[in-house]
């Protein structure tokens, strides 16, 4: 399978994609999921072992693992970059969120803006970043299009995207996730 028939079977099956990567030898010992997760390795290894069978997985290939699978995870000596699938049988929680978030190696900001906060057109540039409202409400003006996103929606904004945001009169609480953007190759 190639990334764009997995990208195409993601949406089909109501996944959300999710593009992220882990440092060399990074370990993650027996654990399990609350979604549905699918994988498609795009550069390096990982290895994942679930009823004490090890199975390395690198560039090109995918594999699942359903929600409560217990599983271990072993990244290769490169590293591993991948394009993952996640699908819950409910809502997204805050937890879960900043599980989620930490998991993919983003820092883990809980912030606000006060009632009617907004700020002018601009782009992150080096760094991505994933949105839980928590509380209140935040219109993201971006793409020609305004969204507005309250209490238990989430959003991602790639650095390279241009945008404003527009805060209700209520103020809003939100956990920000922010991670650095890979450097473009030379």
């Amino acid at each position: 399978m190639d990334q764009t028939a997995f990208e195409a079977d993601l949406q089909r099956d109501g996944f959300r994609p999710v593009f992220a990567s882990l440092r060399p030898h990074t370990t993650e010992a027996n654990h399990c999921h609350d979604f549905d997760a699918r994988l498609f390795v795009l550069g390096g290894e990982i290895t994942i072992t679930r009823d004490n069978r090890a199975e390395t997985f690198r560039a090109g290939q995918c594999c699942e693992v359903p929600a409560g699978c217990m599983h271990a995870e072993r990244v290769g000596p490169q590293g591993v970059a991948y394009l993952a699938g996640r699908r819950r049988n409910g809502p997204l929680t805050p937890g879960a969120f900043e599980a989620d978030l930490r998991r993919e190696g983003f820092e883990v900001i809980h912030g606000g803006q006060k009632p009617n906060f907004s700020e002018e057109m601009h782009a992150h540039g080096d760094f991505d970043v994933r949105i839980m409202v928590l509380s209140g409400e935040i219109t993201v003006n971006r793409d020609g299009g305004s969204t507005t996103f309250r209490a238990g929606d989430h959003c991602e904004i790639p650095g390279d995207c241009l945008h404003c945001t527009q805060v209700g009169p209520e103020g809003v609480a939100y956990m920000i996730g922010k991670v650095a953007r890979p450097a473009a190759a030379a």
